[in-house]
């Protein structure tokens, strides 16, 4: 709504009454935007619940897990349509003419971008994001949690004291014929951090935009174009949409067919400004500390078959907030037509 009313405002403002009774100054287009490349930026991000996400870790394409998180992303489908205004067509005065663009119009773009997973033998793998916790918020209780850390090689349990206490049935043999155990007092799993996951599928936007052009007509035929944009658009990453301010550049040139027809083709770059997308869902819900069941233990000098313990020091996941810039730029092209 607001886009329209500027735009009629400024359609107002510069055309004469007689002009705009006729649409002869007015013009759509559609067109295919095929992004080629992107700069998207470091992505980085951290659990909302507290300061306990320590580091991120993903998959590269050899499938081994590392720290940080580079992406590769690929062209979906893009592209769109305008309705503008030919302002060089209301013969204004010379140096006026000079000042204002040539082109003024109103453009809804749609846009894809995928997460290439080529590379990946694995496919699952791609694009998996995991926060690990730090401190006593990262403590596990289960090896086959399915939010626990994929960084654990092993999952042996231990004391304060990194004594083994969940032993293998000869030593518990041994204990029963007299061994001498120690005390264990306080009980976690090493290697079974928790882990905030999600999981990277692509970017997707739903634009309006404002843009202005300036036209260089070399001859009756080509045209040449500089022109950028500001807009809105709605994204959705990670499963979250949002609001965030959006702008474009835009390089090429135009070619006219008939009196009422034009094709074009260009370079188009666009970003978005805000880069934050916050209250992100886990795929796997991280518990807070809870009971559990040790089978063959030796705890304070006793043997336990079942052995309930209490892990208090976890706390529940809530939400996380990513931070990943977006810009994407190709090719695009089009035909116009005129009133």
């Amino acid at each position: 709504m607001l886009y329209r009313n500027i735009f009629i405002l400024t359609i107002l403002f510069f055309c004469s009454s007689a002009h705009c009774t006729e649409l002869k100054n007015f013009y759509v287009q559609g067109g295919y935007f095929g992004a080629f490349g992107n700069a998207m930026g470091d992505f980085s991000g951290k659990e909302e619940a507290g300061n306990v996400t320590e580091k991120v870790m993903s998959f590269n394409s050899d499938e081994e897990f590392v720290e940080s998180y580079e992406p590769k992303y690929t062209p979906g489908l893009a592209g769109g349509g305008a309705i503008g205004y030919q302002l060089n067509a209301l013969q204004l005065p010379l140096m006026l003419s000079r000042l204002l663009p040539s082109r003024i119009e109103i453009e809804g773009l749609y846009s894809q971008l995928n997460l290439d997973d080529e590379e990946y033998g694995d496919k699952e793998k791609a694009g998996y994001i995991e926060l690990v916790r730090s401190g006593q918020a990262a403590a596990g209780t289960n090896c086959d949690s399915q939010w626990k850390t994929s960084t654990s090689s092993s999952c042996a349990l231990r004391s304060t004291t990194q004594q083994v206490i969940q032993w293998p049935t000869i030593w518990i043999k041994k204990y029963q014929q007299g061994f001498n155990a120690v005390n264990h007092t306080s009980l976690n799993f090493t290697g079974a951090k928790a882990a905030f996951k999600i999981k990277d599928e692509g970017f997707n936007n739903q634009s309006m935009l404002m843009n202005v052009y300036y036209d260089l007509n070399i001859n009756p035929y080509l045209a040449p174009y500089v022109g950028g944009g500001l807009g809105l658009t709605k994204v959705k990453f990670l499963g979250k949409s949002h609001y965030a301010p959006a702008y474009q550049l835009k390089l090429g040139a135009q070619y006219t067919l008939t009196e009422k027809a034009q094709i074009f083709a260009g370079l188009r770059y666009f970003g978005i400004f805000n880069d934050e997308f916050a209250s992100v869902l886990s795929t796997t819900k991280i518990p807070a500390g809870d009971a559990g069941i040790l089978s063959n233990v030796i705890i304070n000098g006793a043997f336990y078959n079942n052995y309930n313990y209490n892990n208090t020091a976890r706390i529940a996941s809530t939400t996380a907030t990513i931070t990943h810039r977006f810009g994407v730029y190709g090719l695009e092209v089009g035909m116009v037509y005129n009133f």
